[in-house]
This record gives structure tokens, sequence and C-alpha cells, in this order.
């Protein structure tokens, strides 16, 4: 099998296993407990906070440990977001943060949704002319899991910034691709995800700037702040801060790697005649939603899953369902050609010869559906 849903999740990278492997056959005490057996966790712990946070180029104070992006987004919206405030997100955001947005509603929170143009970007100007008087948040995700295209964290933050307003970015689909310094950014609040840049499934972080102030929407033995209370998964925290480590270390490299494989596989479905468009502007590298003018995306990704390649209909949240993506809905995307659009995401296992297969798998499916169809 030949793997190109790396926007789904990524596999384990080697030297994280073997370093979550020595945590876990050594290292077992309870963080919170005095002893040398508790101490020992709760430096390995420390050490992992202190490393993310320098690589994300914040205070190790800043960093709260999670189960994943989705709880890291909860924690932020329901853990500010009162009945009476003013919420502003967009309508093609991740579900964790779509249906917490619809969750605070029913709890009298007033919600504005900001429409994508129809290349998948937000207009800024938009977010500053929806801010009222009782705006207290704004969230807005870095890059889009469908399109891949990036949104200006960096001006919208800073535009909430002068208007007194705080600002969340769920970036759990761009740590670990893009190099970010938060100190220099406005930004107040941001979720991510390891298994987003090769670490373990199940644990996250949430960056929280030191100064705002969430109340707790679990309880138990005080942990991460309160935040995040229950006993702490050494292995994965320190998993986590490996794969980061390596992923900013590859960040330059791998981009260069992935533009060519990106050219390598447009080119070859273009010398074959196959039809697509790629859609959206100012992509991240490694994700394209691309459509097939001439099959339908289930019946493409059934096919090259056949073939030995996965891909992906949509985003991983929506796979089993054959209905429209609300992504694509919301940049006015016709429902023909929806229906005939895949996302393909390339991760760091994938070679010159897996990408010539790929292009060569699709143009011998697409060429077979066209011979039937005719």
């Amino acid at each position: 099998m030949i793997y190109c849903d790396s926007a789904a999740t990524t596999p384990l990278n080697e030297n994280v296993i073997v370093e979550m492997n020595k945590i876990s056959s050594t290292v077992f005490g309870n963080p919170s407990s005095i002893h040398k057996f508790g101490q020992e966790s709760r430096a390995i712990i420390e050490r992992s906070r202190l490393k993310i946070a320098n690589l994300l180029g914040c205070d190790l104070s800043e960093i709260i440990f999670t189960g994943c992006g989705t709880e890291s987004n909860n924690i932020a919206m329901l853990g500010l977001l009162n009945k009476g405030d003013h919420l502003i997100t967009t309508s093609y955001e991740h579900p964790a943060v779509l249906k917490t947005a619809h969750e605070l509603e029913l709890k009298g929170v007033e919600v504005t949704y900001i429409k994508p143009d129809q290349n998948g970007i937000i207009n800024c100007n938009e977010i500053k002319s929806a801010i009222k008087e009782n705006t207290k948040l704004v969230s807005v995700m870095h890059v889009n899991n469908e399109l891949g295209t990036e949104n200006s964290i960096e001006e919208i933050s800073q535009t909430t910034n002068d208007m007194g307003v705080l600002f969340h970015t769920d970036a759990v689909q761009s740590i670990g691709k893009k190099n970010i310094t938060l100190r220099n950014t406005k930004i107040d609040l941001l979720s991510l995800s390891a298994h987003k840049f090769y670490g373990p499934k199940g644990i996250g972080a949430l960056y929280m700037r030191n100064g705002v102030n969430l109340m707790p929407t679990y309880f138990g033995g005080g942990q991460e702040k309160d935040l995040r209370p229950g006993t702490e998964n050494i292995s994965y925290i320190h998993g986590m801060a490996i794969a980061l480590e390596l992923a900013v270390k590859d960040c330059q490299d791998w981009h260069k790697k992935l533009s060519k494989l990106e050219s390598l596989f447009l080119n070859n479905l273009k010398n074959e005649n196959i039809k697509y468009t790629v859609n959206g502007k100012n992509l991240i590298g490694g994700i394209l939603n691309i459509t097939f003018h001439d099959i339908l995306s289930q019946d493409l990704v059934i096919a090259l899953d056949m073939k030995g390649y996965a891909i992906s209909g949509g985003s991983a949240c929506s796979s089993g369902s054959v209905k429209t993506s609300t992504t694509l809905q919301e940049i006015k995307m016709d429902q023909n050609l929806a229906q005939r659009t895949v996302r393909i995401s390339f991760g760091k296992n994938l070679t010159e010869n897996d990408i010539n297969g790929l292009s060569k798998a699709i143009t011998s499916i697409i060429n077979k559906s066209n011979l039937n169809a005719k």
C-alpha cells in the first residue's frame, strides 16, 4: 500500500517509536508523586514542555498538554465563552470548532460565521467588520484540512488584538509543516495535535498566552493548570516533543522535496491529458484538493484502494459519507464538481516512484471509466 492521505494522519516516525518505547519500559511513576519515581516522570514532562515551547517560540508556562487537537479546541472555546458573549469563527472550520460553536449557541453565545472566498481564504476585513462590543473571541483555522489553503493568522490576530479581542487558531494542519514563533505574533490560543507531524495519536497541546484565563471544563486532580486534569501520558508527551523537534528540523528540506513531488504528479497528469483542477490558492505544501472531471470521487478512491493507493474523498472525519463536504459547499463549488473532488496529501514516506505509480494508476482508472461510459 502507498499512503497518500497524510492530512488525515501520519505514520509514527521510527525514531519517535524508539524514544517512546524507552520511556514506556523504564518510567512509570505518577508525575504528581513526590518520590523519585514520580519526579522522574515529572522531569520528562517538563523537559518535553520546554522543548515544545522553544520550538514554537513561546514560554514553557504557555503550553498545556491535552489529548488531541479537538480537545484543545474545546478547552479554548468552552473555557472562555459564556452566555451573552459573541464568537466569530468561519463556516469551513474543522468539526471540532464548528460543533463546539453550535453547542455554545445553545448556551446563549452569539456566533457569526465568516465564509471563505471561492479560493478558500478568509478575508481579514470581514472579520474586522463583524467585531462588536460583546465579541470575546475570534477563531480562524490556520490551514484548512480539506483544501490546504492557508489563512493569514498573523494579520488577523494583529487586527483582533488592536480591537481588544482574543484570537484562537486551530493550527493542527500547519504545526510541524510551517515554523512559527508565537511570541512574535498576537495569537492568544493555538491548538495542535501530534499525529499530524509523525507523532503519536492521542496527544496534543494548547498554547495559551500568559495572561489569558480559561475556566475549567474538566474537573479532577488539577494537572495542566486545572484545564486538563488527569494523570499525564508520559511517553506520548515525550513522543510529541521528539516528533515536533524532528519535523521542525526537517521542515525546509521537506518542502523542497514536496514541491518536486507535487510538480511531478501534476505534470504526469498533464502529459496523460487527464482533466483536473487543483482547488484553492495560497496552498500549504503536501495537500492537493483536486477535481478529476471524468470520474466520481468515491469511485476513484475505491479503485485506487484496490490498486494499493490510499487517498481521501474529503476530510477523514467525513469518510464513509458521500454527501458534499461542508468546505466545498462553503467555497460555492458546483455539486457535480464536488462529487468528483478528492484530497491527495503527500507524506515523508513517498518517493518519486510512488508518485509515478499513483499518477499511472489514476490515469488507468479514469481511462477505463471513460471507455465504460462510451
